[in-house]
């Protein structure tokens, strides 16, 4: 999942005034968004379980397969930015009824098209991902004035049962196009929600910055780091997700049974997710950002040379929880440091997505140079060792623009 767009949101809503938009349907809506999010956490992580039966269906190579990777990421990019203009002109429900629109059609042509179209379809579903999910991340902290953080974190724990949901899903349909027809029938009841869900009707206004302020200049000194570190840990989060049913399918049976390295990776970062609070309550932010990178890193190099299915499910497992608390933590900088308003913030968010449609491909190329898929895993596990100094610089900076 590219996490960029949905928390930068959340953090754009935490520093927006009060909404006057009435709370009496408030239950109803964060329900349904809920549930909706669910379904769009299928959608976001789709590729990782079906790459290897599209790649057998369109009958062409995993390579060219781990391509649909950048459609639909960069597709998801341009949808964010565009979603920010339509929420500046219109209501949450447009931006939500648009984007899910697009989702469904995306996900229903994928049942019928070929390789020469369907990643066109890919780009068609991550245009709606972009468009959606920000705006339903705003529009729920928008609904829950007193209780914005706590409602966001429950929708993005929707998003990621829905990531575990997926595998699952395809497992127990044991056919690609079934899964994708229930896919749809989810996505058009979530249409249907979106049509008549008392969803607020305008979005909030944009706090006005004060220019000329002392800290711009070593602001954008700064947005470098924080751009780079956003790119990569985006890009190895969907990485190592994206290829994992793949990298994995040698050891299992078919398939289906593959998406289990798949649904480990993605149970174990929901639960370090969740776990998360609980850990910064013992240890500080540094110290829990360096052990989640280093747990990811030997989760990954494990994954490089796990033969048996046990050992590839406990590696996936080990990737996931490394990888999870990361993002969030980054982003935790990010709003102390720079601010959700500065428009240094908006291109760090950016280059998240860019990491996303970026390295997932590289990893396939890079397996195929070498003609061993797992080598491909180089560049992730590089990735997290580059993120040391990075993370280790980020909290040199934050201790001195607070004086501790």
């Amino acid at each position: 999942m590219s996490s960029a767009p949905i928390l930068q949101a959340a953090i754009k809503s935490d520093s927006q005034p009060d909404s006057s938009i009435s709370n009496r349907n408030l239950p109803n809506f964060t329900l349904f968004a809920c549930a909706l999010f669910v379904v769009l956490g299928i959608v976001t992580t789709l590729l990782g379980p079906i790459l290897p039966l599209l790649s057998v269906r369109w009958s062409i190579a995993i390579t060219q397969a781990g391509s649909l990777f950048f459609w639909q990421f960069i597709a998801s990019t341009l949808g964010t930015l565009v979603s920010g203009v339509v929420l500046a002109q219109r209501s949450f429900r447009f931006a939500v009824v648009i984007g899910v629109s697009l989702c469904l059609l995306g996900v229903a042509a994928l049942v019928r098209l070929d390789w020469s179209l369907g990643r066109y379809a890919v780009a068609c579903y991550g245009f709606g991902l972009g468009t959606a999910l920000p705006a339903i991340n705003l529009a729920v902290a928008e609904d829950n004035p007193g209780r914005r953080a706590a409602s966001v974190s429950l929708l993005n724990f929707a998003w990621g049962l829905g990531a575990i949901s997926g595998g699952v899903l395809l497992r127990l349909s044991h056919s690609l196009d079934v899964f994708l027809v229930v896919l749809s029938g989810l996505l058009v009841l979530g249409l249907i929600g979106s049509t008549i869900c008392a969803v607020p009707d305008k979005a909030p206004p944009a706090a006005k910055e004060t220019p000329g302020t002392p800290a711009g200049a070593w602001i954008w000194k700064l947005a470098p780091l924080i751009a780079f570190s956003m790119f990569l840990f985006v890009g190895i989060e969907n990485a190592v997700a994206g290829w994992a049913s793949s990298l994995a399918l040698p050891s299992f049976s078919d398939a289906f049974t593959a998406t289990n390295a798949n649904i480990a990776f993605w149970t174990f970062f929901l639960a370090a997710r969740a776990m998360a609070p609980l850990a910064l309550r013992y240890f500080s932010e540094a110290k829990l950002l360096l052990a989640s990178i280093v747990l990811a890193g030997i989760g990954v190099l494990a994954f490089s040379f796990a033969a048996s299915p046990a050992t590839i499910l406990l590696a996936c497992a080990l990737a996931g929880a490394g990888i999870a608390p990361g993002f969030p933590l980054l982003i935790s900088r990010v709003s102390e440091l720079i601010g959700a308003q500065h428009p240094a913030g908006t291109i760090c968010f950016s280059f998240g997505g860019l990491g996303a449609a970026t390295l997932p491909p590289l990893v396939g190329i890079v397996g195929a140079r070498l003609s061993q898929p797992r080598a491909g895993l180089l560049l992730p596990l590089m990735g997290l060792l580059l993120l040391i100094p990075l993370t280790q610089r980020l909290t040199e900076v934050n201790r001195f623009s607070t004086g501790s």
